[in-house]
């Protein structure tokens, strides 16, 4: 039995002096979400939303992991052409001309590397999943706005924290589209001029910037 004691503390200890090493930090975080569509029938341009989650890290001197669980918003807004090959889509074709807004609800998993450059200075690189929630028609111009957009994309994240001092903290991130978002298959949108079929994909860029407190 004192064997069996022995060898348990001798496992434990470093693991014990290992932990002790690590920064563990839990907290919440808010802030804006800058979006847009890379397509060819979506207006360019950078709308300014909300978002909001919670944050796990583990961080040693020079290397850490962390996971989030973040609720985002995003608007879209339609360009010239969209009503041409999305045509089947339309309620009436009165609005042919009508520039419709998307608000896309997402709930957002980024599983990142941080990368300490200071002290307080972490980059942070790594994927993120992102599952629709909602899709909100402002206008109305649709029949169901959701048959457009994929339930859920792949993105890749890079970005940069920085630990402020009473435990809080801001970052930025870009995150940019490594999946196409467009839920309609190619093969069932042609343009109504030419009758060709059209491949358009959908890609989502983002910008955001956040404020954050750390529980633990």
């Amino acid at each position: 039995m004192k064997r069996f004691y022995t060898l348990l503390l001798v496992a434990v200890l470093p693991l014990s002096a290992f932990a002790q090493k690590l920064d563990i930090g839990l907290g919440v975080k808010a802030g804006a979400n800058f979006s847009q569509i890379n397509g060819k029938y979506w207006e360019n341009g950078y709308k300014a939303n909300f978002l909001g989650g919670v944050f796990l890290a583990v961080n040693g001197k020079r290397l850490g992991g962390q996971i989030e669980g973040l609720f985002s918003q995003s608007t879209y807004n339609t360009g010239e052409g969209f009503y041409d090959i999305y045509h089947d889509f339309y309620n009436n074709v009165k609005d042919s001309a009508k520039q419709g807004s998307m608000q896309v609800n997402y709930l957002s998993i980024p599983v990142l590397l941080n990368i300490r450059l200071f002290p307080r200075a972490i980059i942070q690189v790594g994927p993120q999943y992102s599952g629709v929630v909602s899709v909100n028609d402002k206008d109305e111009l649709l029949k169901d706005a959701k048959d457009l957009f994929k339930s859920g994309s792949l993105d890749g994240v890079v970005g940069l924290w920085i630990n402020l001092p009473a435990r809080f903290n801001i970052g930025a991130r870009y995150i940019f589209g490594l999946s196409n978002i467009n839920k309609v298959d190619e093969t069932t949108i042609s343009n109504g001029s030419t009758g060709q079929q059209i491949d358009d994909s959908w890609k989502q860029r983002t910008l955001q910037v956040h404020i954050g407190y750390s529980i633990l």
